[in-house]
């Protein structure tokens, strides 16, 4: 109940940030800017603030592990299972969508989420993001490019990835206490959850009825809000894995489309149009899907 009540004020943010963007309070500009100072400050703060909070021992050093290679293989899965199921399409929409399949909205709207569930949880959340940011700065970006080599060294420079082996070092020497510059941190990174969920509120705004005859638009949602999260969770019941990591893996992968995508359409003059009203529908019908998903937890 406590954890209901708390994704139900998650959802009231989000409404504050649609109407806040109907009111144009959250223009084009505030939102770009708004976005960066999430990805690039809040989060990576939130990070390291996260992986201090944990006292160090072998068996959760093993679940960190656990959840990092178990996040990898489902994603790198789901991004080959929409290549496959997507193989009609034009390529450069075939990328989008198999894309969208692999990379969910794991950081903006999953970490506020896991943070709601169980704060304690948010070091395997970090494992599960590690994973997500070497495959969407490497694969991904290599794919949208169009190039046959993977560029590992621009994933590895990504803010967040640094953030979390910073986090991860402080974690295996048991640095938990980081005095002015651990508050400083907090402070920061308590700043996600509610720019997050503002964001995704001016996403939803704009969705409009007519996109809905993309019947890909359709797939694509059906996969990555239930589809793909369900078979992830009945495939981690077959595994010996603890509660913590099979929920954490299960809720980050069945959040909305994730927003990197957009972006890299957008960087590489890829279908933009097409990937944001598809991330809109998807974050829109997230509001029950996310409450549904979390009835298994």
């Amino acid at each position: 109940m406590q954890v209901a009540g708390t994704v139900a004020v998650l959802f009231l943010v989000v409404l504050a940030g649609a109407i806040a963007r109907k009111l144009n309070i959250m223009t084009d500009s505030v939102i770009h800017g708004t976005s960066r100072l999430v990805t690039e400050i809040t989060l990576p703060c939130l990070t390291v603030y996260s992986m201090t909070q944990r006292t160090f021992s072998p068996e959760l050093l093993r679940d960190f592990f656990l959840t990092l290679g178990l996040s990898f293989v489902f994603i790198l899965l789901s991004i080959g299972l929409g290549w496959l199921i997507f193989r009609k399409s034009e390529r450069s929409k075939r990328v989008i969508l198999s894309c969208f399949c692999g990379l969910s909205n794991c950081g903006f709207m999953g970490y506020p989420v896991i943070m709601a569930i169980n704060p304690d949880w948010m070091i395997y959340a970090v494992a599960f993001n590690i994973s997500y940011g070497l495959i969407a700065f490497s694969l991904c970006v290599s794919l949208f490019a169009g190039e046959k080599r993977i560029n590992l060294k621009a994933a590895l420079l990504n803010v967040n990835i640094i953030a979390s082996v910073i986090g991860f070092v402080l974690f295996c020497f048991n640095v938990g206490d980081l005095g002015i510059i651990g508050n400083a941190l907090n402070t920061v990174g308590g700043l996600t959850t509610p720019l997050s969920m503002i964001l995704i509120g001016t996403r939803i705004t704009t969705f409009r009825p007519k996109d809905l005859r993309d019947m890909d638009t359709h797939l694509v949602v059906l996969l990555r809000n239930l589809a793909l999260p369900l078979l992830t969770y009945l495939i981690l019941l077959l595994i010996p894995v603890g509660r913590e990591v099979r929920v954490v893996i299960f809720i980050l992968t069945a959040m909305p489309l994730g927003t990197l995508v957009s972006m890299l359409a957008e960087l590489y003059h890829a279908d933009v149009a097409f990937a944001a009203r598809t991330v809109a529908w998807s974050t829109l019908l997230s509001l029950g899907t996310i409450p549904l998903m979390l009835l298994l937890v």
